[in-house]
């Protein structure tokens, strides 16, 4: 009779496109039935068109189970999105290390249904009609500029560049030209009040109820400097969500949290995993005590001694990861970073 027994798990695999993948996971539940612990190895089944390199157990694929014990299998799946569609099923696989070619039990199968590629949307028609539309109105517009040009008239406009302004519009009266426009400009090279340049341009061929724009010269403006006024200092504000007394775990690590007062810096799979193992202590314990008291591990299980009296029993494996976590810790501390109130030099002209 096989150690193990998979009661749950689903009947169907939801994919999910990301990028170039369709994604998708599957929760298994894996039961010891025997009354003492054992090492499962967890692998995935693929049957019909599917490959086994779409899927992996999530976390390590060999663990220690207790006796009575259920855990939580987790498959993951990544299909590439260019899979031709179709269906094929999984199944999860838990095998006793100690007589691997005898015992072993497979999950009921789950079925997986890769989509179809969506069709990319119809093209449009180009619409020519708009073309024929953008034609005719240029035909128009270069027509009625060629008439316009073939029946204007006008003479000559006077020069007046290099002419007091008031004198310049007095020979633009006299010419006919008595629509007259200024534009100041600020000049330290002409004397106030100097034509710098006209438009239209001198003898060209204008009509007299064209306007005339001249521009015309301004003196510079006398830039008297302020005086320096003081600068207010630049502040950076203490780090938010940091408790001085306590300080924080450099990017990528976060408290592990075995016990209230546990400031260790690790992984966050870590902090996880070591949840995992709170809530499994009693489960791991042997029920009648042994010859280390009443906090005797079950076979396959060690104390996991991350701290002073850390009776939570665990794999051995996973007690020297948390002594290494232990030894690592002042290297991913930080403290909090301080306020910090930089002063700003004097800058003339400046608030």
């Amino acid at each position: 009779m096989p150690s193990f027994e998979i009661p749950d798990g689903p009947t169907t695999v939801a994919l999910k496109k990301e990028g170039g993948f369709h994604k998708g996971s599957a929760v298994f539940g894996v039961t010891n039935k025997t009354g003492e612990g054992l090492t499962a190895r967890f692998s995935v089944q693929v049957q019909g068109d599917g490959k086994a390199e779409w899927y992996q157990v999530q976390g390590e694929p060999e663990r220690p189970v207790a006796a009575g014990e259920t855990q939580t299998v987790t498959v993951v799946g990544k299909i590439p999105a260019a899979t031709p569609p179709g269906q094929h099923r999984i199944k999860l696989r838990a095998i006793n290390v100690n007589d691997p070619d005898n015992d072993s039990t497979d999950s009921a199968a789950a079925t997986v249904t890769v989509p179809a590629a969506a069709a990319p949307p119809p093209k449009k028609p180009f619409p020519w009609w708009i073309l024929a539309v953008v034609g005719g109105v240029l035909v128009l517009v270069i027509g009625a500029i060629i008439a316009i040009v073939a029946m204007s008239g006008g003479s000559k406009i006077p020069n007046v560049v290099g002419q007091p302004y008031a004198e310049a519009v007095k020979a633009l009266d006299k010419a006919g030209y008595k629509i007259v426009k200024r534009a100041n400009k600020q000049t330290g090279d002409k004397p106030p009040e100097t034509v710098l340049d006209q438009a239209p341009a001198a003898e060209a061929k204008t009509k007299k109820t064209e306007t005339v724009l001249l521009t015309v010269a301004m003196p510079m403006p006398v830039v008297v400097p302020d005086e320096p006024k003081e600068e207010p200092p630049i502040e950076q504000p203490a780090e938010a969500n940091c408790d001085p007394a306590i300080g924080a775990c450099v990017e990528g690590f976060v408290w592990r949290e075995a016990w209230p007062g546990d400031r260790v810096c690790v992984t966050p799979e870590s902090r996880y995993l070591a949840a995992q193992e709170n809530a499994q202590a009693a489960a791991r314990r042997s029920p009648y005590g042994g010859a280390y008291g009443p906090d005797t591990c079950l076979q396959g299980y060690v104390w996991r001694d991350g701290f002073v009296g850390d009776h939570v029993c665990v794999s051995g494996e996973r007690r020297s990861v948390v002594a290494q976590e232990n030894a690592a810790g002042p290297s991913r501390y930080r403290a909090c970073r301080p306020k910090i109130v930089i002063p700003r030099p004097r800058i003339p002209g400046r608030l």
